[in-house]
């Protein structure tokens, strides 16, 4: 008990998935835990975005993208789901979701956002990206192996913010990118889809909840 107690106090920081998950499948909430478990962060939030800015309409509407995040996540303790994207309604700006969460957590807590190496090449097509690191740290999940040219601006901003250790990401609120090298399960949500069109079966590839639910109310069909 004593060291069930230790091992809680270790746990700091709020970490925070955003994306279209159209559907969240079991690539996504790996990720989520093996960030958990190697940071020990006390909670991970999904965020399921209502619009995407950078991508094409969703195949679904943003409440069953919303419902089937809230089933894959409901057995994990310290994964739960942000609805207050789909709520908001309108284009999805990362910059708007952090500067909500930053005043909820208030100024001393970390706040890490965890964000594929795709989109962290993709920053600077981001609304006022610049900024993403006054409210929240970035913590950017790449292939083992993949190591892309940055652009200049990517270059300069990396330079200016980069940690020199994963554990500096809790001890400060914000301000710091850390890149760490996951293994991915070769899963995607359009390759759900694509096997959903074809009456091709979708199962381990995400939560059973989740399946039960598109096939229930016959998504992606």
């Amino acid at each position: 008990m004593i060291i069930k107690q230790q091992n809680e106090t270790r746990r700091s920081g709020l970490a925070i998935m955003g994306g279209t998950f159209d559907p969240v499948h079991n690539g996504h909430l790996r990720t989520a835990v093996e960030v958990l478990d190697k940071y020990q962060y006390s909670a991970l939030k999904l965020i399921p975005c209502f619009q995407p800015v950078h991508k094409g309409e969703p195949g679904v509407t943003a409440r069953q993208r919303l419902e089937m995040a809230q089933l894959a996540v409901s057995s994990h303790p310290r994964l739960s789901v942000d609805s207050r994207e789909v709520e908001r309604e309108g284009p999805s700006y990362s910059v708007d979701t952090l500067r909500d969460i930053r005043a909820e957590i208030g100024p001393d807590e970390p706040l890490i956002m965890v964000l594929g190496m795709d989109s962290f090449l993709s920053l600077p097509t981001w609304h006022e990206w610049r900024v993403l690191t006054q409210y929240a740290h970035l913590l950017v999940v790449s292939r083992p192996g993949w190591e892309p040219d940055l652009i200049s601006e990517l270059n300069a901003f990396c330079e200016n913010y980069r940690a020199s250790a994963s554990h500096e990401l809790q001890c400060a609120p914000s301000g710091l990118v850390w890149f760490e090298t996951l293994t991915p399960l070769g899963i995607s949500s359009s390759m759900i889809r694509s096997l959903a069109r074809n009456n091709e079966s979708i199962a381990y590839l995400l939560p059973e909840p989740v399946q039960k639910y598109v096939e229930q109310h016959q998504l992606y069909r």
